[in-house]
């Protein structure tokens, strides 16, 4: 580690990105083992629905939740294979952009998924609403990326 500004410890890129690819590859462990919960979670949060729920709505609910497991699933192991990029110095490829595309679309179908929840629980319009932002925020940093790979390209070209 190294001292800079006097109060600010800082890790090199390598031990960063190790450490990234660590915490992503626990995030997969804990949706896995979300995975099995899911069904004990929905039977604990059908007391706050706005509506009472009929076994249909949970059997909705359940669904909802193992599809949004499903493409958190997704979304990490793209960053995962986004990260082992970075650790290569390879950020400016077409692969890394279509990683970074994956987990984009990944946020806005949880989004969707979520904004389809509303009508059970209102507080998942605060999850859609958060989703959705970070699938464009995603969307921005992709084209950035899109945008370096070529002028990277054209540059290597020059050279």
């Amino acid at each position: 580690m190294q001292k800079e500004d006097g109060f600010m410890l800082r890790i090199s890129k390598n031990a960063s990105v190790t450490v990234s690819i660590i915490l992503t590859a626990l995030f997969c462990a804990v949706l896995l083992a979300a995975a099995f919960v899911l069904p004990d979670f929905v039977r604990l949060i059908a007391s706050a629905a706005l509506r009472p729920l009929g076994q249909r709505d949970g059997i909705v609910i359940l669904f909802s939740g193992y599809l949004i497991l499903f493409f958190a699933l997704l979304a990490a192991f793209a960053l995962i294979r986004l990260l082992f990029l970075v650790r290569v110095g390879s950020v400016f490829t077409a692969r890394a952009v279509s990683y970074i595309r994956s987990v984009s679309w990944c946020a806005f179908v949880i989004a969707l998924i979520f904004l389809g929840m509303t009508w059970y629980y209102l507080v998942a319009l605060v999850l859609a609403f958060t989703a959705a932002l970070l699938g464009l925020c995603l969307r921005v940093v992709k084209n950035v990326i899109e945008e370096a790979t070529v002028i990277k390209s054209e540059n290597d070209l020059t050279v």
